[in-house]
């Protein structure tokens, strides 16, 4: 990477750091599609195969039907998407499409600036708006009444002031979803009833319905379930030594042996620098290898399963030491400082607000390798569905100050994964930064130049989105 003169600016004519983004968006596109757009009966029914409504589902469908608006409050993966369409797919509609807008809309947004069509179906998942307004709400249902059409919008956190159209929101009983997913797969005469009962005990303790899900997945195919090897092996009070080189590879995986061990090396300094603690030397290690040269988990979900073991079991004494490691990943050439980002992601998905805190916006306002960092980690966190919203949330809050030097972390964010993910937010958000003045215009203008070439010449729903809007901006200017 090669830094300009102007402080807080970002090169992005770099060929090395243009072909890493180029990389990025190009395996994220592979596994997903754009948030906002409309999701077929078929697609939706898909999604609902395996669902169990809830306790509250059904007083939910009649005030739905009622009020046309319904905003579903509750914590994080309890079920909230797949309820909002269920719930849209009770209604009666002019067709069964259900559109999916932007989380970063406004209540006022919603009111005003979203052309809604009669009888048609709309959600809003995970809603990033940062004031619920009741007033607004109240006057958003009566709209959408008139109209005939529906929207439900799903919100992490507690209720708000808008108790006219919110309706708190919990997940269905883990046992009986692990069993209506046996019964949907029809795969439930396959298993021996010891492993039957032993995987329902397992669906007990776990915290989400997705993840009971995955796991009855996983149960069907034959696989081993996730996480338990690795669980048993925390279990033994595992040497420090142990523990660092599992963290470290966390971050890091893959990467060839060499690099590897300079890398643990640096952890092991930075972790005696504050413990000052012996560890055991270093030997064979139950979840790692090395082959061809590469270090790896031994398998692919070691890698998420040791970020939630370490969240679960380990307090200052370690994680004020691995942090201060994770930061200084940025530094240490393109190819860790890519693995390190994807490793932060990763971690989002068990401690998102420390991950926030002590790493994302650390790195933001820091160097250009870590403002690189941390754009890297917005794109990799847009792969998955629950932490594709915080991301978005996340950039558009760097980007709120266009002085800012956080604002040139934005800028590459929102023409990486984000781009994927929301297209019309994204370059909404690029444009409003190029207009702006400073080196996060400068970083936003190439990072929106970029974006274009991209869509140029592709045919696919995202890369439509770009170039219409981006050339209706244009004529408005």
């Amino acid at each position: 990477m090669t830094e300009t003169p102007e402080p807080g600016e970002i090169d992005l004519d770099n060929i090395a750091l243009t072909q890493s983004l180029l990389s990025v968006n190009d395996r994220l596109r592979a596994v997903a599609a754009p948030v906002t757009r409309d999701l077929n009966r078929r697609e939706a029914d898909t999604l609902l195969r395996s669902y169990l409504e809830p306790r509250c589902f059904a007083d939910a469908v009649r005030r739905l039907a009622t009020c046309h608006l319904l905003v579903l409050v509750g914590a994080e993966e309890t079920g909230k998407r797949l309820g909002a369409i269920a719930l849209l797919s009770r209604m009666s509609l002019a067709e069964g499409t259900i559109t999916v807008l932007s989380p970063a809309a406004t209540a006022a947004e919603l009111l005003s600036r979203t052309e809604y069509a009669p009888g048609r179906a709309y959600l809003v998942h995970d809603w990033i708006a940062a004031s619920t307004d009741r007033t607004e709400l109240v006057n958003l249902a009566r709209k959408l009444a008139e109209l005939g059409s529906f929207l439900v919008i799903t919100r992490n956190g507690a209720p708000s002031q808008a108790v006219e159209v919110e309706r708190p929101w919990a997940p269905p009983d883990p046992g009986e979803l692990f069993d209506l997913c046996l019964s949907t797969f029809d795969r439930r005469a396959d298993l021996s009833p010891e492993a039957l009962g032993q995987a329902r005990d397992r669906a007990l303790t776990l915290p989400t319905p997705a993840r009971v899900v995955r796991l009855a997945t996983r149960l069907v195919r034959g696989e081993e379930p996730a996480g338990e090897e690795v669980a048993a092996w925390f279990d033994t009070k595992p040497p420090m030594r142990g523990v660092l080189a599992a963290a470290a590879l966390a971050f890091v995986h893959p990467l060839p042996e060499p690099a590897f061990e300079e890398q643990l090396a640096r952890l092991d300094r930075i972790w005696q620098a504050h413990e000052r603690g012996p560890y055991a030397p270093s030997g064979p290690h139950p979840l790692i290898a090395s082959s061809g040269g590469l270090v790896a988990f031994r398998a692919p979900h070691h890698r998420e399963q040791v970020l939630a073991e370490l969240v679960a079991r380990y307090g200052f004494w370690l994680w004020q030491p691995l942090r201060e490691w994770v930061r200084s990943l940025a530094g240490q050439g393109l190819d860790v400082r890519v693995r390190a980002a994807e490793g932060v992601a990763a971690l989002a998905a068990y401690a998102l607000k420390e991950t926030q805190q002590e790493l994302l916006d650390v790195w933001a306002r820091g160097s250009g390798a870590e403002r690189l960092a941390a754009a890297d980690a917005l794109s990799f966190m847009c792969a998955d569905d629950t932490l594709a919203p915080e991301a978005l949330r996340l950039a558009l809050a760097w980007a709120e100050d266009p002085a800012h030097v956080s604002a040139t972390a934005a800028a590459v964010a929102l023409g990486g994964g984000l781009s994927v993910r929301y297209p019309a937010d994204s370059v909404k958000g690029l444009w409003r930064l190029a207009s702006g003045g400073g080196p996060a215009a400068t970083v936003a203008g190439q990072s929106l130049e970029l974006l274009l070439r991209q869509a140029d010449g592709r045919d696919d729903a995202q890369s439509r989105i770009v170039t219409t809007l981006a050339a209706s901006l244009r004529q408005d200017d």
